[in-house]
């Protein structure tokens, strides 16, 4: 009598028993080009392993615990799993994670879960991972770890400006230190100088004086000395003696009277110095020349502010013309490293300028082979620009302005903007948007020129990293897309006049500059895409912007006035 199922099983259980008849080989030995036959399987690394390779795994305290099926065991087909997990737990660290906690939404080890989650609803990840990669939580995940990541660009790049800036304090105090020496050195020199002048010119009228007092009595002397000369030797001549005596008596009574006068005039000087006593204060309290007066601060805040409702103050202007432009700048984007420098695109002059905003001036320039247009940030140290003859080009701003390298795309690129690995990225002539990975690759694309005449600008949206909107500078408006392509929502109004650069800002608003309207930019609300005006007194023809990440500082492009202008958010 058959059995049902009986036949079916006989089958299997043959083809089974006909592939352990199969030379199994050891996977390890196997790329190293050797053919061993396997004696185990090892499951926590998915392996099939020769008698060798099994005494060494169990001596490695990396793979001593590891799960170990015997021959008869063993898998027959030495195919790994597709997407076998190897990452090590970090609190055990030889065992590898297997399991996924659905109570506690983590992932862990064995020996974490029956430590740690004995009550828990505990899965393997293998069995809840499917279709992972397509999920919600991922995309939220990558779009975090991205504007995380961001942040700590932006926080590294600050780092490095701090320290170029401290090596600048130094430079800038040690030579004010010289500089304040040489001037205390210069005075000291001088009022020596000054001293020893006086003395000399003191000493050298005494000298004088009594030099002349000494001829005096010279002249005097000589003379007695003649007289007693004549009486020495008139002495027995009685008349002549007589006559030589009464004229010597006579000279002496004379001299007598201008040796009192002589005398009466002479005042003896003496001559000493006295310490400034200031100076020598100075010497004993050793006192500084001078103190190193240190301000602390903080490093920029990255707190998200809101822009729903906005006041701006003007805080300065800033010149953008450089000595080698050869003519005009007119700045078409622009991008900010930190919150000291600024990364400007100079669409006339053929290249790319880093502006001090500190010491308001152009640092350094780097010329493009043609002419530039927009620019986002990869990250802290590298942007991306698009140059209209058909490139993208890589800068990196580690050490001023360098090229990285760069990606042929479509003639006539205008707009770029970066956003979770994504440029996005928009063409005029005819009217394309591409959307394409960072080497370049053509992830979707789609002609919009039913929609739009001139996308001069783009940006990518935050609410759900899953639209950009494009400005139509002829059309006069700005048109949502999905990441399909398909339209979203059309901004149209009476105030968007000309829209030129759009950025898109944490709360999921969009502020425009509208080359059309003095003195204001609009700000579109989200959701709403209610369209409201952004005074900013001062800017006759808002062409491109600039918004620092703390969302405090504004920096807008005015085309009549040829400079830049900074703006402080209230």
């Amino acid at each position: 009598m058959e059995v049902s199922g009986r036949k079916e099983w006989d089958d299997k259980q043959s083809t089974s028993n006909q592939g352990r008849q199969l030379t199994v080989l050891c996977q390890p030995c196997e790329c190293d080009g050797e053919t061993i036959e396997a004696e185990a399987f090892c499951e926590t690394c998915n392996e099939l392993i020769c008698s060798p390779c099994l005494k060494v795994h169990r001596k490695l305290a990396i793979s001593k615990n590891h799960v170990i099926k015997s021959k008869n065991k063993m898998p027959i087909s030495r195919e790994k799993q597709k997407d076998p997990c190897s990452e090590l737990c970090s609190v055990h660290h030889t065992e590898i994670i297997k399991f996924y906690c659905e109570d506690h939404n983590s992932v862990g080890c064995g020996d974490c879960m029956v430590l740690s989650h004995k009550t828990c609803s505990v899965k393997l990840v293998s069995d809840v991972s499917d279709n992972y990669d397509t999920c919600e939580e991922l995309v939220q995940i990558k779009s975090k770890t991205d504007t995380f990541l961001r942040r700590i660009s932006s926080y590294q790049g600050d780092i490095v400006n701090e320290i170029k800036t401290a090596d600048e304090m130094r430079e800038k105090i040690v030579k004010e230190i010289h500089i304040f020496r040489q001037e205390i050195d210069k005075y000291l020199n001088n009022a020596e100088a000054d001293l020893l002048k006086q003395i000399d010119q003191l000493a050298s009228k005494k000298v004088s004086e009594l030099g002349q007092m000494e001829k005096e009595f010279e002249s005097m002397e000589t003379e007695m000395r003649g007289y007693q000369d004549k009486i020495s030797n008139n002495s027995e001549q009685i008349n002549q003696l007589f006559v030589v005596a009464k004229l010597a008596h006579e000279k002496i009574k004379a001299c007598q009277i201008s040796t009192e006068k002589l005398a009466s005039k002479y005042e003896i000087e003496i001559f000493n110095f006295v310490k400034s006593q200031e100076l020598e204060k100075l010497v004993t309290d050793k006192c500084l020349i001078g103190v190193i007066n240190e301000k602390k601060r903080k490093l920029r805040t990255h707190s998200k502010k809101s822009l729903k409702y906005v006041e701006t103050k003007l805080l300065k202007s800033l010149h953008i013309m450089s000595a080698v432009d050869r003519g005009n700048s007119f700045i078409s984007g622009m991008a900010l490293i930190s919150c000291v420098e600024l990364l400007l695109v100079d669409f006339n002059n053929d290249c790319l300028k880093l502006l001090n905003v500190e010491e308001n001036k152009i640092s350094c320039i780097l010329k493009t082979d043609d002419r530039p247009w927009d620019i986002t940030a990869i990250n802290s140290r590298l942007f991306a620009v698009t140059i209209t003859n058909g490139e993208l080009l890589f800068i990196n701003t580690s050490n001023g302005i360098s090229k990285s390298h760069s990606i042929k795309v479509r003639h006539n690129c205008r707009g770029i903007d970066y956003r979770n690995g994504v440029l996005v990225v928009s063409f005029d002539r005819p009217a394309y948007v591409q959307l394409l990975d960072m080497k370049g690759n053509i992830m979707k694309e789609f002609d919009i020129r039913r929609h739009c005449l001139y996308p001069y600008y783009i940006a990518s949206c935050y609410d759900d990293n899953k639209s950009f909107i494009v400005s139509d500078a002829l059309g006069h408006l700005l048109v949502e897309f999905t990441v399909d392509g398909i339209v979203k929502n059309k901004v149209t109004s009476n105030d968007i006049k000309s829209p030129r650069q759009l950025v898109m800002t944490h709360d999921g608003a969009v502020i425009v500059c509208c080359q059309g309207i003095s003195d204001r930019l609009n700000m579109v609300k989200p959701n709403t895409r209610e369209v409201l005006p952004i005074v900013v007194e001062g800017v006759k023809c808002p062409f491109c912007l600039a918004i620092s990440d703390d969302q405090t500082k504004m920096f807008i492009y005015d085309r009549s006035n040829n400079d830049i202008k900074l703006f402080d958010f209230n």
